[in-house]
């Protein structure tokens, strides 16, 4: 009978890796994710997109590590620190990624407005970063308890940790992925008004066409998290995980097409002022710059010949925002079209 102790991190490597890596397929995605790094670096800085691009270039350089360590692996499957460089790396990298999604919705309600919003900011920023984070720390904690560990008891409590975290980031695509149909029915559904300001950029194509390619992205990530969820939940060892062509199919590849696509429609120049602005947008759309004076000034009681202030009633002035002669002074706005916004 085996023992608990014959289950070392080198079985665990050879288990996973039946078959011997592919030279040209690993190649391949690591000479593709580096060269995207310098581009999301030159597009955050031409686009003032600093956190976006940097959140994208840190995924992508997590996935050239994971994707190093497979490839070390060829020369020494039993490697414990290549695996580890190939596990954290192919599995951190989609999570930034995925995070760096989250900070583009804010700015396409920006967009459209804040009368279709179906959350509050606070509860969106906390529920999908806090995810996020979570995800992140239970993954790396899980990776290296997975790899490190000798036993096989204490390996499967890092592959359960593992598992608990990718399926944190599912919840938090699937959570967004609601949040962002809530909020184009609510576009479709809802008769409010658009400021003019940004009707250059909600009635481009450019932007049609953004929304579409953000919405593909999004569903290459959810299917790559759902994937690497069941094969981390299956074991290393299991026929699911040791294929490598599910594994450049399923994951690199989704990871990389969508990664592609957020460069290629990248959000700070598709949004354009809506992405630099946003905060200050919020605060012009607010009631109190729409308020006007009254309609005339009450004359000076106390400059008339005739003041008397026991008998004079000073005439009350009832100023609310729902009368007729308010929303006329209003800005004109354009009313959603809404076959053609969304």
């Amino acid at each position: 009978m085996t023992s608990s102790t014959d289950y070392t991190l080198g079985r665990y490597s050879r288990a996973f890796l039946t078959n011997e890596p592919s030279l040209v397929g690993n190649i391949i995605f690591i000479a593709l994710f580096a060269v995207l790094i310098p581009l999301a670096l030159g597009l955050g800085v031409k686009y003032r997109s600093s956190v976006f691009a940097t959140t994208i270039t840190t995924g992508l350089a997590l996935e050239v590590v994971g994707y190093v360590g497979r490839f070390l692996l060829r020369d020494n499957p039993t490697g414990r620190t290549d695996f580890i460089l190939f596990l954290v790396g192919t599995i951190l990298g989609p999570a930034f990624i995925c995070g760096a999604i989250f900070l583009v919705m804010p700015h396409i309600v920006t967009v459209y407005g804040d009368d279709f919003r179906s959350w509050r900011p606070v509860w969106y920023q906390l529920l999908l970063y806090a995810l996020t984070a979570a995800s992140i720390v239970l993954e790396l904690a899980g990776g290296l308890v997975s790899t490190m560990q000798d036993t096989r008891v204490k390996a499967d409590i890092g592959i359960h940790v593992l598992t608990t975290g990718l399926a944190i980031q599912l919840v938090s695509l699937a959570i967004f992925v609601g949040h962002a149909v809530l909020f184009a029915i609510a576009v479709r559904t809802r008769h409010h008004a658009l400021d003019i300001k940004f009707a250059g950029i909600y009635n481009s194509g450019s932007f049609k066409t953004f929304l579409l390619a953000f919405s593909f992205a999004t569903c290459l990530l959810v299917v790559r998290t759902a994937f690497r969820t069941v094969v981390i939940a299956e074991g290393y060892d299991s026929s699911i995980a040791q294929s490598e062509t599910l594994l450049f199919i399923l994951d690199g590849l989704m990871v990389l097409l969508a990664t592609l696509i957020l460069l290629a429609f990248f959000p700070g120049r598709i949004l354009g002022q809506s992405w630099s602005q946003a905060s200050s947008h919020r605060v012009s759309r607010a009631l109190p710059e729409r308020i006007q004076a009254p309609p005339y000034e009450l004359p000076s009681a106390q400059s008339s010949p005739t003041y008397n202030r026991m008998g004079t009633k000073h005439p009350v002035v009832s100023y609310s925002p729902k009368k007729s002669n308010y929303t006329e002074s209003l800005p004109q706005r354009n009313l959603v079209d809404h076959e053609a916004l969304w």
